[in-house]
């Protein structure tokens, strides 16, 4: 919208018109929606921002990064460039390649859950690591979607 800062979502592939799940399209209600870009602080500064395109995925593309890098302690381009999982209330669940065969795949079997039998990409984030000492990491996806590219410019004074 013209003068206002921010875009409408078109997306539209959240509705869902079989009852009894939460985005039936109803008179007053709002759907879902899966944009998450996110802003991580510590001790009330900013220390990563992550975010991605994906609709569905969105969500979990996010929650995956940041579980990634805070809870397991990878790297940024680690935590992006993990295999990732999305759940869409189905019987399967859709995974990357890389992501069979792993302990956790083997663990999560054993509780029951099986895998889509095509593999795809999930999500394309991109973050930005505010460093200790200041500067400034963009960092992108290294292999999804064409591999992206993050660029930090240095404005003059």
């Amino acid at each position: 919208m013209p003068g206002y800062g921010f875009l409408l979502n078109n997306e539209l592939t959240d509705f869902d018109f079989t009852p009894p799940h939460p985005n039936v399209p109803e008179a007053g209600k709002r759907p879902r929606s899966s944009m998450a870009p996110t802003i991580a602080l510590r001790d009330g500064k900013p220390a990563f921002t992550v975010g991605s395109p994906g609709g569905s995925t969105i969500i979990t593309t996010v929650l995956q990064t940041i579980v990634n890098h805070v809870d397991l302690g990878m790297p940024m381009d680690q935590a992006l460039n993990a295999p990732r999982l999305s759940q869409r209330n189905a019987d399967t669940t859709d995974v990357e390649p890389g992501f069979p065969g792993t302990e956790q795949a083997k663990a999560l079997e054993q509780l029951g859950h099986k895998w889509s039998a095509k593999p795809e990409e999930i999500g394309a984030a991109n973050a930005i690591v505010f460093n200790a000492d200041g500067t400034v990491m963009a960092v992108s996806e290294g292999k999804r979607h064409g591999v992206g590219t993050a660029l930090v410019q240095k404005r003059g004074h």
